[in-house]
């Protein structure tokens, strides 16, 4: 009976990490999607200096970020949201709004697909 205890005991402790996890990465990405949403929104009001402002404190919080969230997510979609607000960083220091908006969601479905494939779905245990 006491192995049918431990048993139990072990997935309650799998199953609060990881809806820790699951709830550290969703907060994350909701915070970056405003932060990213902010900028764009400057970036519409041609507010070049203030979109650039954010998307550099953007890009230096997500690549503080990033270790932790490196340790739970799939290395090469960290580094591709990584580059995707770089980029952003870069065409809106250039003034080139068509770019920067595509990167803008590229960056956004990016970070919506690292928040669903948290979800615990079909899909996402098979």
């Amino acid at each position: 009976m006491k192995r049918v205890y431990i048993a139990i005991a072990f997935l309650l402790v799998a199953f609060c990490i990881a809806s820790a996890e699951m709830g550290y990465v969703s907060a994350k990405v909701d915070m970056f999607v405003y932060k990213i949403e902010n900028a764009d929104k400057h970036m519409r009001k041609s507010e070049f200096s203030e979109a650039i402002k954010i998307c550099k404190k953007t890009e230096s919080e997500w690549y503080e970020s990033a270790d932790i969230i490196d340790m739970l997510l799939i290395h090469d979609y960290v580094d591709s949201i990584g580059i995707s607000i770089s980029q952003m960083r870069s065409y809106a220091e250039s003034k080139n709004a068509d770019l920067y908006f595509a990167q803008s969601t590229s960056a956004k479905k990016e970070l919506a697909s690292i928040k669903e494939s948290e979800y615990p779905l079909i899909e996402n245990l098979l």
